[in-house]
């Protein structure tokens, strides 16, 4: 009897990452993981229950490397938040594109990770009304760094931003 070799689960999360970097997630679909690392979708409904579960075990991965990220970059300022968010997208530009642009559930969770550096350092009185156009702002700033379009790491609108929510 000729012996199988088990695919692992970790096998599994970084052929179905990798897919989701390299097709988008149109493609992210059993068949498609299961040719990407070369097996059949049986030991991915083994390790997972269905599809939803892995791709959240994939958004969970982005989460925390995203949270460790801004914490290593210690945002005190607006401006630095800002930054700091370019600043990943210019260091993962593949993961920033397909996970902060493309996925809408991944979009909601990245933006209350956001959502909560802003709270540290923004003050109670506008955190509400300005956090929404923040998150735009700074996810079309990354956006364009990450495509060379009319990107300098000194803006004249980070100043002016800055300067719009203080008190």
């Amino acid at each position: 009897m000729v012996r199988t070799q088990r695919v692992q689960r970790s096998h599994i999360i970084d052929g179905a990452y990798q897919l989701i970097i390299n097709e988008g997630f149109k493609k992210f679909h059993a068949r498609n993981i299961a040719q990407h690392i070369a097996c059949s979708t049986q030991p991915i409904y083994r390790e997972f229950t269905n599809l939803a579960e892995l791709k959240s075990v994939l958004t969970n991965r982005i989460l925390v490397k995203y949270t460790d990220f801004l914490e290593d970059q210690e945002p005190k300022t607006l401006q630095a938040l800002s930054t700091a968010i370019t600043n990943y997208a210019m260091d993962y530009p593949d993961e920033f594109h397909r996970f902060f642009l493309q996925d809408s559930d991944t979009i909601q969770l990245v933006k209350q990770v956001t959502r909560e550096s802003f709270a540290a350092i923004q003050s109670e009185k506008n955190k509400g009304l300005l956090f929404d156009f923040f998150w735009q702002y700074c996810i079309g700033k990354a956006a364009l760094a990450i495509n060379n379009a009319n990107h300098t790491d000194n803006l004249e609108e980070d100043r002016f931003f800055q300067l719009s929510m203080t008190d």
